[in-house]
């Protein structure tokens, strides 16, 4: 299979410090996700990977985790919309 490139783009608030690491570690988590969705669909994402991650990740919060289980469904959904409509590379 192909690398593909993934570009996202989101806005946070955030009150407080920023811990050092967040968003590469949530990254990392993201690209897990979609390697894992990639391979295997997406239906069964967030139940077969969540709690894996919960136990890899237990410092950060569960939202953390969710989300990121949500946003990998939803960026790996529209690849194959793009992809069956073949405008995936542009």
């Amino acid at each position: 299979m192909p690398l593909e490139a993934v570009k996202l783009t989101a806005n946070f608030k955030l009150s407080g410090p920023i811990p050092e690491g967040l968003f590469s570690l949530y990254g990392g988590i993201l690209n897990h996700l979609l390697d894992y969705a990639s391979g295997r669909g997406f239906e069964r994402l967030k139940a077969e990977k969540y709690h894996e991650a919960r136990t890899r990740y237990p410092s950060l919060p569960s939202h953390y985790i969710y989300t990121a289980c949500r946003m990998a469904c939803s960026i790996y959904k529209r690849f194959r919309e793009l992809k069956r409509m073949g405008t995936w590379w542009r």
